[in-house]
């Protein structure tokens, strides 16, 4: 992972709001086109904690997206949807 990546997500940081596990809960049961960003892989999360609407994506694989954009799903371009991230 590059520093530069590092520091950008830390900027990103300061600029989102901290929720709790069962705020997120109630806001992805409420609002169903909320997106999950979940960085552990697929088949380390129990099936009992795996939502609809969720990316699984590593922390590694953001970083090389972000110089290639085009291997981001594409919903994570639309600076309309939420995201909720792990």
């Amino acid at each position: 992972m590059t520093d530069d990546f590092r520091q950008r997500v830390e900027a990103a940081k300061g600029k989102t709001t901290a929720v709790s596990a069962v705020d997120s809960k109630k806001q992805l049961d409420d609002e169903p086109e909320i997106l999950l960003i979940e960085t552990r892989l697929r088949e380390n999360v129990p099936l009992s904690e795996q939502v609809e609407n969720t990316v699984f994506i590593s922390v590694e694989e953001l970083d090389a997206a972000a110089e290639d954009r085009s291997k981001l799903d594409p919903r994570l371009s639309d600076p309309n949807v939420q995201i909720i991230t792990t």
